[in-house]
């Protein structure tokens, strides 16, 4: 009997774009969050209800401490939602976000933000 071994790789590793909606974060109270999260997800549970969102902290005026972000980030979960990372800010919002085991997340711009070219 031979056994013959598998030599294919076992799985394909590629970047792309995928649609992604970012929690911008104006004030820190996570009870307001989970409040307005929620009532989102409660008008288009479809598009909101497990999304997948990255916790964008650079409207703050400081960076919150981690225990604060921990409670932001229950906050979005309780509301229905996943957090997957931090939007990136600055080289602090790089330590925080390893401090939580999320990845940071390269900024971007809402459709609004871009400027429209002539």
């Amino acid at each position: 009997m031979s056994v013959q071994m598998d030599t294919s790789d076992a799985c394909d590793l590629r970047f792309g774009q995928v649609g992604m909606a970012c929690v911008r974060v104006r004030r820190v109270d996570a009870a307001a969050l989970c409040d307005e999260l929620e009532r989102r997800v409660r008008a288009a549970p479809q598009m909101f209800s497990r999304a997948a969102v990255v916790l964008d902290l650079s409207h703050l005026l400081d960076l919150p401490d981690d225990g604060t972000v921990d409670a932001l980030l229950e906050a979005v979960r309780s509301a229905g939602m996943l957090p997957v990372g931090i939007a990136y800010g600055t080289s602090e919002t790089e330590a925080l976000a390893k401090r939580m085991g999320l990845p940071l997340i390269a900024k971007f711009r809402s459709r609004k933000a871009t400027p429209r070219r002539s």
